[in-house]
């Protein structure tokens, strides 16, 4: 049987109850904002964005003391209005990112913002509400809830302060201590996790399972490596599933429900007492991770990520899988910025760090990809990648962020929410802001 050669480390289960936080400074590897010296922390580096407030950000906004541009206590939104030229197709061909539209209009007011814009106070949002949009995070103008469905594409309903609000989704998140988390920390696997009914509360690669004392449904990670006595990466030491051809992490479920949800029209999980993954899949390398290869039984070579895809996000391609000898104990490395995605569905969402953006296809329809997403770029300034963008959606047409609005119609202001291209994506038409 194949091993990854990834190695991970044993704990126990259990939910944490007190935060932790660390201090660094410099451009290394970081966490959080406070990680970095002058500068914010942007998928594990430090990066700064600009200096000069006038030369370095859009109109109506200011440099931070994190070398951010925010929004200013004035009047102005970012962004000049996109020229439409021809985009690049999807990672398979099918559902291409395109579609001329109009951009966001300058010298909109910046009080009564409207959900999802930047805030630094209540009484700047219409709501009323002005919450971290992550723990630790920068704050977004948000709304009161009672269910994940009340919530904004991508977010969902936590307790905060006595208050159910409307906050991003950081399931997968690394934890230490509860207040990592907007919900709790998995202390002994060391990630954010999330309330569950079914596993379709639950980004990809994660399904719903009763853990701790008293027990709670919350989101637990499948997608993961183990292998005999290494299997701290599972929710238990039984849960390593030993029979595929990569040892990969797995859960106890009374039916599919509870099981990882792959996009419509892939094929989906299923249960015989643990969760069990599709003959498609062949390993457990989350998203937004390095891709490996093996070969399968026919001597074919695959991948061995959690929803059998893998791409390059920063040039948006599919790389070719590397030379594997299908004779060689041990898996082989993708080329450099090969990793592996997960595709998503709207009620689950991503884990954290990303966004589930409709850029994918399959069959002839429209599917959502893990976008990188929670970088700096607001609706309608410039960009080269997803993870340039907050939102997780790089407009490849005009090279300005934008943000799929296909749930819920809602784009900050100075956007509007407009239909792209066909085909459709879970039923609906599908739409981002310009």
């Amino acid at each position: 049987m194949l091993r990854s050669s990834w190695k991970s480390v044993a704990f126990g289960v259990g939910l944490a109850s007190i935060a932790a936080a660390s201090c660094a400074s410099g451009e290394g590897q970081c966490r959080y904002n406070s990680d970095c010296l002058g500068a914010y922390c942007h998928e594990g580096a430090c990066k700064k964005d600009c200096v000069d407030s006038t030369l370095d950000c859009p109109r109506g906004y200011t440099c931070s003391l994190t070398a951010q541009c925010v929004p200013a206590d004035g009047d102005g939104t970012p962004g000049e209005k996109p020229q439409a030229d021809a985009g690049p197709e999807g990672p398979d061909g099918n559902a291409p990112d395109g579609g001329p539209g109009p951009g966001p209009d300058s010298g909109t007011t910046t009080v009564n913002r409207a959900l999802l814009d930047a805030c630094t106070n209540d009484s700047q949002c219409s709501s009323g509400l002005c919450k971290p949009y992550y723990t630790g995070g920068p704050s977004r103008c948000t709304k009161s809830c009672s269910s994940n469905a009340d919530c904004m594409q991508n977010a969902r309903c936590i307790v905060l302060g006595g208050q159910s609000v409307c906050v991003g989704n950081d399931v997968g998140r690394d934890c230490n201590l509860a207040t990592d988390c907007s919900f709790a920390c998995l202390t002994a696997q060391r990630y954010c996790t999330a309330s569950c009914t079914t596993a379709s509360d639950c980004p990809n690669g994660y399904g719903c399972m009763p853990v701790g004392t008293p027990a709670q449904r919350v989101c637990v990670k499948a997608a993961a490596p183990c292998g005999p006595g290494d299997t701290g990466a599972c929710i238990a030491s039984s849960a390593c599933d030993q029979t595929g051809l990569v040892s990969s992490c797995t859960l106890a479920c009374s039916s599919a429900a509870d099981c990882p949800q792959r996009a419509q029209g892939l094929a989906p999980w299923y249960c015989d007492g643990v969760c069990r993954r599709p003959a498609d899949v062949y390993g457990p390398l989350g998203n937004g991770e390095p891709a490996e290869y093996a070969c399968n039984a026919s001597s074919t070579v695959i991948s061995i990520c959690n929803d059998a895809q893998h791409m390059n996000f920063g040039a948006f391609t599919v790389p070719n899988p590397p030379a594997v000898s299908c004779a060689a104990a041990t898996t082989t490395p993708g080329a450099a910025g090969d990793v592996c995605v997960d595709s998503c569905r709207y009620s689950g969402g991503c884990t954290f760090g990303h966004a589930c953006t409709a850029l994918g296809g399959v069959g002839g329809q429209r599917i959502g990809l893990c976008l990188p997403s929670l970088g700096n770029g607001e609706v309608g300034t410039s960009c080269t990648t997803d993870g340039d963008c907050f939102f997780g959606y790089c407009n490849r047409n005009t090279s300005k962020c934008s943000r799929d609005c296909t749930v819920d119609g809602l784009c900050p202001t100075g956007s509007t929410c407009v239909a792209g291209t066909a085909p459709n994506v879970e039923g609906r038409v599908f739409k981002r802001c310009e």
